[in-house]
């Protein structure tokens, strides 16, 4: 094993330089050749090896490139990395600018990738940004897997799906569709292993808006499908009112769903197996409490449906974890975060996205400073060197917006799909410097 190690370190840096090792290579006592290792033993070791070194060793050589890109392995390689060994995908967040900027008449956005490691580990030092843009709007539905999801708006009446695997640079764009996304949402369907986009459709007809609810099954032959519309699972008789526009989605071997928070009441829950609508109550402490809520926030927090929201009269924010998917019994409050005059915009979220294995939060606090909060002495740590407004921005303008993403890298993309991302402009512009 340490052999096989020793190759894959001296090959990866290699593959990096541009060179690729060939079968001549010359065995000698400490390296033996390639080709008389055990394919099962190299499949094992390269399973334990990360997803951004496993795209530098696809240039090895052919056999390597057929192991790595096998659907067998890169599922096995998710399943490691998010069960048994988080080592082996890099925890990464994407943030992106909802409101356009522009650069010589273009229209664009920004696109930050930013190390959740280095945040955790170095807080006093500004973490370097991977910066990316685009020619068109582009909105993150979600993100599954390591993949991104996106509706890529074409003009007022037009939009595709987009998916982008920033590890690998795998880029897809789904079939046009007339209208604009409105309420939307992504995720994995595990029984029948495909990737699904859901999107609430909005266009102009002859007597005003129409309304449609459509979903898109990521294939090679796919095509968008019209669905039944969401039922108004509201307990009173105030208008629905959704307050995360973009569904976050909640995958176990149990329940594969997009959830959305309505009226900061309810999850109203869309199943990506049966394509069926449910829903269930958010937490609350009192009969009063529900109207001293705002900014409700739903998200994934220790693989548990989380929500967070600024409570007024408490003058702080509530964090809840639901241990078991669907039951709201088992509603359980995690933390309560005072409110700091540096942290606070009232009316936007506080949009929770990790817990470290340490019991650290990381968090975007309304004011856009990243927020690490510790769950165990209840301390918080929200450093100058990660002030996003101030010091990056070009991700600065989503103050009241879902604007960052946290997913692991990985060498997933759906099964069947080649790149076609003509359109998809994600290139780093020359004018924006972090």
């Amino acid at each position: 094993m340490t052999l096989l190690i020793v190759i894959m370190n001296d090959a990866e840096k290699n593959a990096s330089r541009g060179l690729v090792l060939r079968r001549r290579h010359t065995a000698t006592a400490r390296t033996p050749p390639l080709t008389d290792l055990p394919e099962e033993l190299i499949m094992e070791i390269l399973l334990r090896l990360p997803a951004r070194t496993l795209v530098s060793l696809r240039s090895v050589c052919r056999l390597w490139r057929n192991l790595i890109s096998a659907p067998d392995f890169i599922r096995n390689h998710v399943r490691r990395s998010c069960l048994r060994d988080p080592s082996l995908t890099s925890l990464r967040i994407a943030c992106y600018n909802s409101l356009p900027l522009s650069d010589n008449g273009v229209i664009y956005d920004s696109f930050g990738i930013l190390s959740v490691r280095s945040i955790m580990e170095k807080p006093f030092e500004p973490p370097k940004v991977d910066y990316f843009s685009g020619q068109r709007y582009n909105r993150i539905v979600g993100s599954c897997h390591g993949l991104l999801c996106f509706f890529y708006e074409d003009g007022d009446q037009n939009t595709h799906g987009m998916l982008w695997n920033p590890c690998t640079g795998f880029t897809f764009q789904s079939p046009e569709i007339s209208g604009q996304a409105s309420l939307c949402g992504f995720g994995y369907d595990h029984l029948s292993d495909s990737y699904k986009l859901f999107g609430i459709l909005r266009k102009k007809g002859p007597s005003g808006l129409e309304f449609s609810t459509r979903i898109y099954t990521f294939g090679p032959t796919s095509s968008w499908r019209r669905i039944d519309d969401i039922p108004l699972f509201v307990p009173t008789d105030d208008p629905f009112m959704p307050d995360n526009m973009e569904g976050v989605f909640f995958g176990s071997s149990r329940a594969c769903t997009i959830n959305w928070s309505v009226n900061q009441q309810v999850v109203v829950y869309f199943d990506l197996d049966k394509e069926t609508y449910g829903h269930f109550s958010l937490p609350y402490t009192d009969s009063d409490d529900y109207f001293q809520r705002m900014g409700t926030y739903l998200c994934i927090l220790g693989n548990c449906l989380s929500v967070c929201y600024e409570h007024l009269n408490a003058q702080c924010w509530f964090v809840w974890q639901m241990k078991e998917y669907g039951d709201v019994q088992s509603w359980t409050k995690l933390a309560i975060i005072p409110f700091h005059p540096q942290l606070v915009n009232l009316g936007s979220p506080l949009q929770s996205l990790y817990i470290s294995e340490s019991g650290e939060l990381l968090a975007i606090s309304p004011s856009l400073r990243i927020v690490l909060y510790d769950l165990k002495n209840g301390s918080i740590n929200s450093p100058d060197s990660i002030n996003l407004k101030e010091n990056y921005p070009n991700l600065s303008q989503s103050i009241g917006f879902r604007m960052a993403y946290i997913y692991h890298e990985s060498l997933v993309s759906p099964k069947g799909l080649q790149s076609n991302s003509s359109k998809m402009l994600l290139q780093k512009p020359k004018s924006i410097v972090s």
